[in-house]
């Protein structure tokens, strides 16, 4: 990579690191990660009353391009294998701060068997049992939450839960949990 090359990547890695942390979200579409059409789902009434924070559990991403492409894969592992009516998570976050729009938060995710109801599912992509997320995607989680709250799709009361106190599961990781518990809105069972 050339010095130029060097100075752009630390100059738009600075971008995003800044944009998550002063609250400004970056929303990538599902027509920008091109997503397939979901099947039929069930409805939800919003707001919801609780966000369930999770992790995807596999591997992770740090740009635009790989996770994109990570999006596209849970989606098709989830329809194609699990049987899913659509990717199970509501919002997934990258690696690069950005949040990538999953299922529509008026549609019942898939993440909890039997626990899915009244809950925002969002999921930073990777695997978080060592490490936590990046600053900058934690940023952009507690953006999102701000954001749903402010669209109507979580209520001013929302409860926040990890994915392990709703199903059977160490998601969303043993690095990450702790970090979680500190948060505004955290509950317990």
């Amino acid at each position: 990579m050339s010095c130029y090359g060097t100075v752009v990547s630390v100059v738009v890695a600075f971008i995003v690191t800044l944009t998550a942390v002063n609250g400004e979200l970056s929303i990538v579409s599902r027509a920008d990660w091109r997503a397939r059409p979901p099947g039929e789902m069930t409805p939800m009434e919003l707001p919801l009353g609780r966000a369930v924070i999770a992790h995807t559990a596999g591997r992770s991403c740090s740009d635009d391009e790989s996770c994109a492409e990570q999006v596209r894969n849970i989606q098709a592992y989830q329809i194609t294998r699990m049987k899913y009516s659509d990717i199970s998570y509501h919002y997934l976050i990258g690696g690069n701060a950005r949040v990538y729009e999953g299922r529509s938060p008026s549609q019942q995710g898939a993440i909890a068997a039997g626990n899915n109801a009244d809950s925002l599912a969002i999921a930073f992509i990777g695997n978080f049992n060592d490490e936590a997320p990046t600053d900058s995607a934690l940023a952009a989680a507690q953006s999102l939450l701000e954001h749903a709250v402010s669209q109507g799709q979580l209520a001013p009361d929302y409860k926040l839960l990890g994915h392990r106190q709703v199903s059977a599961t160490k998601s969303p990781g043993d690095a990450l949990y702790p970090l979680l518990e500190k948060w505004p809105h955290w509950g317990t069972n």
